[in-house]
């Protein structure tokens, strides 16, 4: 059975100092696609010689994952565990803040200097109560690492980062089994992944258009499906970009403050004064 196209919202602009990202998770009608919790679209923008870089200087977080897919241009990662690495084009920064880490996320020296186009997104990942402690884990992958399944004579390829999609594993290794594709597509190509029931799914649509169980999508945009039904058939009406994502919601609580993701507000304030104290560690940028 298919699943009911329940919305298609689109992605608003928001200013962050001098950049402006697209945001269409949360919105105004719908929190949170629990266990997925925001969705910032940066780009496609091109960055000037000797721009300042991205306005996301070193932060704490704690209860959740944020992930970075790069689709354009080089992202530099540093966190207070130690791990500094420059994703690049296709490649994607899978970081679980769990009890609490403090990162950055900047443009590489050299993109900094030299320009060129950006395009990238961050998801939030909510830990169910039983996670949300864990230790801190940074996992970098380059576009040469993510394994590639194409379809419909080549005009479907699916990035498989996390997950498994036609007996092909992504390098990632999720904590909550996350299934997590980037899909590339040309006009007629289709991607009809089978689901789990219950499951949320989360397609997010960078470019092109799309039908998506009979409902038509453009770029930029998030289509919200119901939980029922183990099926969902997109089709390219012309090339198109989108992000593809599943996993199992905690039907949890959610309590958040800023770069914190709990169960209850006295969590937060644990976090809060966790961080003061140092406990996420320091990090400071050279």
């Amino acid at each position: 059975m298919l699943r009911k196209v329940i919305s298609v919202d689109p992605a608003l602009p928001q200013p962050m100092d001098a950049i402006t990202i697209h945001q269409p998770l949360p919105s105004t009608h719908l929190s949170d696609l629990d266990p997925f919790l925001l969705l910032h679209h940066l780009g496609p923008k091109n960055m000037e010689p000797g721009n300042q870089g991205l306005p996301f200087g070193p932060h704490p977080h704690r209860g959740f994952e944020a992930v970075s897919f790069v689709f354009r241009g080089s992202v530099l990662h540093h966190d207070s565990r130690g791990n500094k690495s420059t994703i690049t084009d296709g490649g994607v920064q899978w970081m679980t803040a769990g009890m609490g880490i403090v990162h950055s996320e900047n443009l590489s020296k050299e993109m900094q200097e030299e320009g060129g186009p950006l395009e990238l997104i961050q998801l939030w990942i909510n830990l169910p109560a039983h996670l949300k402690m864990t230790p801190p884990v940074y996992q970098g992958f380059q576009k040469s690492d993510i394994p590639v399944v194409s379809n419909t004579g080549n005009r479907t390829r699916v990035n498989i980062i996390a997950g498994e999609f036609e007996g092909v594993k992504g390098p990632v290794k999720s904590l909550t089994g996350i299934n997590a594709f980037t899909v590339q597509m040309e006009k007629g190509g289709t991607f009809a992944p089978q689901l789990k029931s219950g499951e949320t799914v989360l397609i997010y649509i960078l470019n092109g258009r799309v039908n998506i169980n009979g409902t038509e999508a453009g770029g930029m945009s998030l289509v919200h499906l119901g939980t029922e039904g183990d099926e969902v058939q997109i089709e390219a009406m012309s090339t198109a970009l989108i992000l593809f994502c599943t996993g199992k919601a905690n039907h949890e609580n959610i309590v958040q403050h800023g770069p914190f993701v709990m169960n209850s507000t006295t969590e937060i304030m644990e976090a809060m004064r966790d961080y003061k104290m140092g406990k996420m560690g320091i990090l400071i940028e050279e």
